[in-house]
């Protein structure tokens, strides 16, 4: 379309000389100014720099509108600009001798002014969220349409007196009166100079009173604005004849002042760039930084937003804290803040406390979720690998706590047992070799045989405690179905293994089930345990259940805290279920870990 109308403008131009010098086809400015103009000392003659200048200025509008509408496409932003554009570029049909075509150009002329008011006032999505807005929008939009067409229907440019004549045509032309068309002109003039100033004055009072994040973002239109608009009040201005309005250098600074519009536009697409490259080094931050330090503070200067924060859920309050462990409620915020959640796998994980303009900006809000969830897996990570590593150093403080233990049971078992009955034995010796007749010496002898068997089952016994030979010969279900047969309860054993685990993860699971087995007969005084097995290439699973009296629990040096650091140092997982008077249930899941066996 852009291409079509600098076509159209360069076909429609008339190059002759009283086209050149008619003030009536003067492009961006009402008849009253044209004219005041072509009154002066030095009127204003139209050339091929002028067109060159007033194609670029559209093109650049079109150019950044299209740049900025693939940018971010939910926005109004690119859409207007384009648009804004667009009417620049048709309102260059003004150069044209068609009369038709010269009299849409002069309606179209000022178009544009209203697109980029909004613009303006919608920044930074372009959308208007107040009523005010609207309405002063609407009344621009009339202002541009009936207003200037109100100019034209009694004005006839052929009729002013002038020494370069004008010789263009307009169908709006009801009849020339002279003083109604300067009344209405002088209207129309003041109305648009106090829309300006109304512009000039909230730009102002944005630029002074919004957050940092908006005026960051604001500031080069804003700034354009400001530029832009006293430069066409002072052009209306020249309506009244003001000292020095006749010149022609004031009517030459409506090119350079409205391109400085796109080139804001512009640096406010590279601004959302350059903050993103901001949040690529914030990036830098979450491994040389806590999150409450570094990171938050490098998202607060890629956005420009000092307030800017980040909580965090706490899945344990089951709530959001902030970095001083204050309780935050995301559905209460300040006014001109907006709160980003964060989850992950359905579960809250954080909040992005930040300023409402960066709602807008969905490509760069896009880029900052990012950061912040990777900087929250970041710490999750590094807490739980905390928590592992203090939980590691409390497991190795258990398991030496725990051969301490052991030793001394095989010690007390040793004692008690197996030493008693080889002294025993050794006394029984010592009476056969001093008895007086063989039949005495005999019975003690007999009696010494009977202690050092029961010595040596002990012993046996005690060994198969520290490592069941049937285990590594024949395997798990082997070894759990000879402590079965050994047992003082019935136990059942269902399910079967697709091949052996590895010698670690079976040793874990028989452990389990033997520490299982013992509490069920000594403390929870079962009438039966169940073993349940399945195992594959990827776990060992086995679950152990009693009917006895349960309220089980692990305590420091115990059989069961023992099973929990031998698992977990496996990778494994157990889960104990032991509600009082319900029995107890032990479920263990190990790896398999298969690998080569000699």
């Amino acid at each position: 379309m852009a291409a079509l109308l600098i076509g159209a403008v360069t076909a429609a131009t008339d190059w002759s000389t009283p086209a050149r010098r008619d003030p009536a086809r003067a492009l961006l400015l009402g008849p009253r100014e044209a004219f005041v103009a072509g009154a002066g000392p030095n009127p204003p003659v139209f050339e091929v720099t002028e067109l060159v200048l007033f194609l670029a200025a559209g093109t650049a509008f079109v150019g950044t509108g299209v740049i900025a509408w693939r940018r971010r496409p939910s926005d109004l932003t690119g859409r207007l600009v384009v648009a804004a554009g667009l009417l620049w570029l048709a309102g260059g049909l003004r150069r044209s001798g068609e009369p038709a075509v010269f009299t849409a150009a002069i309606i179209l002329t000022n178009l544009y002014l209203p697109v980029l008011i909004q613009l303006m006032l919608g920044f930074p999505s372009g959308r208007l969220r107040y009523r005010w807005e609207r309405g002063f929008v609407g009344s621009c939009w009339v202002l541009a349409t009936v207003g200037v067409a109100g100019e034209w229907i009694f004005f006839d440019p052929r009729a002013v007196a002038l020494e370069s004549r004008s010789t263009s045509v307009h169908l709006l032309l009801i009849r020339h009166n002279p003083a109604l068309a300067e009344i209405v002109q002088m209207v129309v003039g003041a109305l648009a100079g106090g829309a300006g100033l109304v512009l000039v004055v909230v730009v102002l009072i944005r630029l002074r009173t919004r957050s940092p994040a908006y005026r960051a973002g604001f500031a080069p239109l804003g700034f354009a604005c400001l530029v832009a608009v006293p430069v066409t009040i002072a052009i209306l201005a020249s309506a009244i004849r003001f000292p020095g309005s006749q010149t022609g250098w004031l009517l030459d600074l409506r090119y350079p002042t409205t391109a400085v519009l796109p080139l804001a536009i512009a640096v406010g697409v590279a601004r959302y760039h350059v903050a993103r490259v901001a949040l690529a080094d914030a990036m830098v931050e979450i491994g040389s930084a806590s999150l409450d330090e570094g990171f938050v503070a490098a998202l607060r200067r890629a956005l420009h937003d000092p307030s800017l924060e980040l909580w965090t859920y706490s899945h344990h309050e089951r709530r959001y804290v902030d970095h001083d462990g204050n309780r935050r409620d995301p559905r209460i915020t300040a006014v001109g803040r907006a709160v980003t959640v964060f989850e992950r796998d359905g579960t809250p994980a954080g909040v992005l406390v930040h300023d409402e303009s960066l709602q807008a900006q969905s490509e760069l809000l896009a880029a900052v979720r990012g950061a912040a969830e990777l900087a929250l897996n970041h710490q999750r990570m590094d807490d739980e690998l905390r928590n592992r590593l203090d939980e590691v150093r409390r497991s190795r403080q258990r398991i030496v706590t725990a051969g301490d233990e052991q030793r001394r049971r095989f010690e007390r078992d040793l004692h008690d047992g197996a030493q008693q009955r080889l002294v025993a034995a050794s006394i029984m010796l010592g009476r056969a070799k001093r008895a007086a007749d063989e039949q005495t010496s005999r019975g003690l002898l007999t009696q010494c045989a009977d202690e050092i068997d029961s010595a040596l089952a002990e012993l046996r016994e005690l060994a198969r405690g520290c490592y069941p030979p049937v285990l590594s010969e024949r395997g798990l279900g082997a070894a759990l179905t000879s402590l079965a047969e050994r047992a003082q309860v019935p136990v059942e054993i269902t399910g079967t293994l697709d091949g052996r685990p590895d010698r670690e993860a079976e040793l874990a699971a028989y452990y389990t089930a033997a520490e299982a087995v013992t509490n069920a007969t000594k403390h929870a005084h079962a009438t039966l345990v169940r073993i349940s097995l399945d195992g594959h290439n990827d776990e060992l699973r086995m679950i152990i259940s009693d009917d006895g009296r349960g309220g089980a629990t692990p305590t420091p040096g115990g059989g069961l805290a023992g099973l929990y650091d031998r698992i977990s140092a496996l990778d494994g997982h157990l889960e104990l279920d032991s509600p009082a008077d319900a029995g107890t249930t032990i479920e263990v899941t190990l790896p398999w870990q298969v690998g080569e066996r000699s």
